[in-house]
């Protein structure tokens, strides 16, 4: 699973992006709830999960580590049985211009190969200039699959 992207990376506004409206806006609630989430410190990761009809459930993953904790999200995410899932967890970007905090969400819908990563920089609470996001979210491309193999199904 790519959690770090030294890739250059596109902003979301006026690019294609794959997957269905539904599973962009799951993706961007998400980002933007771990955003939101960032202010206080770092963002303890978590899954949110969308069935067939729209209902959202969140779930947060706290173990010793902030590796741990992203790996359980991302274990829970593989069993879930929701429609469209996306796991959000802190951590860096390097593009261009440098390294940042960014807070990640990889989303995928049940009937897609693949999941999509998207990101938004921010500046920490600690910083001179205080919290706040920096520029708009990104698109980060494709990722590894969330849903387990076998559970790809067309829908």
């Amino acid at each position: 699973m790519r959690r770090h992207c030294t890739e250059r990376g596109a902003s979301v506004v006026g690019m294609e992006i794959p997957g269905s409206p539904r599973l962009h806006d799951l993706a961007l609630m998400a980002l933007d709830h771990g955003t939101a989430s960032a202010e206080d410190g770092p963002v303890i990761p978590f899954v949110v999960a969308e069935d067939a009809s729209g209902k959202r459930s969140l779930a947060r993953f706290s173990a010793g580590t902030l590796e741990a904790s992203v790996q359980f999200a991302f274990d829970h995410a593989k069993t879930s049985d929701a429609t469209r899932i996306a796991v959000c967890f802190d951590g860096f970007i390097t593009l261009e211009d440098g390294r940042f905090d960014a807070v990640w969400v990889v989303a995928q819908e049940r009937s897609d190969e693949a999941a999509i990563t998207f990101y938004q920089r921010y500046r920490t609470a600690h910083s001179a200039l205080g919290f706040a996001p920096i520029g708009n979210a990104g698109f980060a491309g494709d990722n590894d699959p969330l849903f387990a193999a076998d559970e790809h199904h067309e829908g």
